[in-house]
């Protein structure tokens, strides 16, 4: 086993630097919409409880507020919701439904979701991408309702000034959202049996006293 004692105090602090997973604060270019800078300020999602995954937010409603945190004016830019579905994606936020993209439009946020959907015991087949452009920004935080949207897909947010294009805020993992996750956990194999063994002894139960009266 190698001695990591040996190693200078500056290599041992780039191991830990690279092994801390990768911030999704980040930015990175989707569509014809690109970064205005490397690490824009901060678009959080505001829900019903946290989720102890790396995707932090738990949505318990279809209607959640998003809350900025920086030095400009929003007044005017556009929000962007961008959506990870387990198992494809459906419907729309705030009437406006996605377009699809091949890859998350957050690179960086990809491990965080299949984190977290892994920690949650949701089963992801078929992940699907996608962003809605839900319009203009006004003073204060916004409300964002979803409609027809599959429990267990997860939502990061994007502002985007319209005039350059340039992507302004992003969501960090730990304040993106997970729509209804805590009614998505698997059952297990011997929890599905033990349901069905008592079912069938209660149906068994039904039929006898039937029979007496």
């Amino acid at each position: 086993m190698r001695d990591f004692r040996s190693l200078s105090p500056m290599i041992l602090l780039g191991l830990a630097v690279a092994s801390i997973p990768a911030a999704a604060n980040t930015c990175n270019s989707f569509g014809t919409y690109t970064c205005g800078k490397p690490t824009p300020d901060l678009v959080r999602f505001v829900g019903t409880g946290t989720t102890g995954q790396s995707v932090g937010i738990l949505l318990g409603s279809n209607t959640f507020n998003i809350t900025f945190k920086g030095n400009r004016s929003l007044i005017g830019d556009d929000l962007f919701i961008l959506a990870a579905g387990p198992n494809g994606l459906t419907g729309k936020v705030n009437g406006v439904g996605f377009t699809s993209v091949s890859s998350f439009p957050e690179g960086s946020a990809i491990h965080a979701i299949q984190d977290t959907w892994s920690g949650m015991g949701i089963v992801f087949n078929s992940p699907s991408f996608g962003y809605a452009n839900v319009g203009a920004i006004g003073s204060g935080n916004v409300s964002i309702t979803a409609k027809g949207v599959g429990a267990g897909t997860i939502f990061y947010a994007v502002v985007v000034n319209p005039t350059n294009g340039k992507i302004l805020y992003v969501t960090p993992n730990s304040e993106a959202g997970v729509l209804r996750g805590s009614s998505l956990a698997t059952p297990e194999p011997a929890s599905l049996t033990l349901l069905g063994t008592g079912l069938t002894a209660l149906a068994a139960l039904v039929r006898r006293k039937l029979g007496k009266s």
